[in-house]
């Protein structure tokens, strides 16, 4: 998996993992043991996300995956910028 990021999920607390975007999905990791494990390896499908929200916190920066089923994925992203040039190119 060439695009790897350095990312933590906000789910019941902030889950230290990486984000690999592949050409139809990104998917999450984490080595966690107590997180459930829909969550240990998440998939988001391009198809899937509505839209994306970009912010702060705890001054770290975040990118929000908002899916047209209506659930939400808040992920802090080291190296924001990058990640979502390469997001926008893998999605169109």
């Amino acid at each position: 998996m060439k695009d790897a990021f350095m990312a933590s999920f906000f789910h019941e607390g902030v889950l230290g993992g990486a984000l690999y975007l592949q050409s139809d999905k990104a998917l999450y990791r984490t080595e966690k043991p107590t997180i459930e494990p829909k969550y240990r390896y998440l998939e988001i499908p391009y198809n899937g996300i509505e839209r994306l929200e970009t912010g702060l916190t705890l001054l770290l920066p975040t990118v929000t995956f908002i899916m047209k089923s209506g659930v939400s994925y808040k992920f802090a992203i080291f190296n924001r910028k990058k990640f979502l040039s390469r997001l926008n190119a893998l999605r169109h």
